[in-house]
């Protein structure tokens, strides 16, 4: 199977993110065809999507502010940081100063009631110090499968299987 071709190009993911938001920001309701449910669910993925690109990638911490309800929690904290908001938002911190050009690429997102699951890579350069691990210069890949619970368009909940082990031993200073 070629897997490549279940990765949506650039171009498809932005023509499917504009469409989803022009939809959710003028309040039409859902094209012709969908149902309520279904444009509630993909305007659920695209929320999840905004975290991955506007945050993580981006580093944009007012978006931050905007789509993590204050009573967010984090059931599968990272590391010794807060399972609430301000844990979360240091996390991406320290990966955005260790990782400068950290990103991913989303494989696939199921959504179902007012939970999303997205399969993704995670992709970045070890350029900072990250958890007190000087920077090595090497590029870095780990998988993560994440569940994001959503309400009112605000992520309220997120538990988490990712390949910690791994991204440790890429930047570990022993060859």
């Amino acid at each position: 199977m070629d897997f490549a071709s279940l990765i949506p190009t650039r171009r498809s993911f932005l023509l499917g993110a504009a469409t989803s938001a022009a939809a959710a920001v003028t309040g039409l309701g859902p094209a012709a065809g969908q149902s309520s449910e279904a444009a509630r669910l993909e305007a659920n993925k695209q929320v999840v999507r905004r975290l991955i690109e506007g945050v993580q990638r981006d580093g944009d911490f007012a978006l931050f502010e905007q789509i993590f309800a204050p009573d967010y929690v984090d059931h599968t904290p990272f590391g010794g940081f807060p399972p609430n908001r301000d844990g979360t938002r240091e996390v991406y911190r320290s990966f955005r100063r260790g990782f400068p050009d950290w990103g991913a690429v989303i494989h696939r997102q199921i959504a179902e009631g007012d939970l999303v699951l997205t399969h993704k890579t995670y992709l970045g350069t070890h350029h900072g110090e990250f958890l007190g691990i000087a920077p090595t210069g090497r590029a870095t890949t780990f998988d993560v499968m994440d569940i994001m619970r959503i309400r009112d368009g605000q992520i309220i909940g997120h538990w988490t299987v990712a390949d910690g082990a791994g991204l440790l031993r890429q930047i570990s200073t022993k060859d």
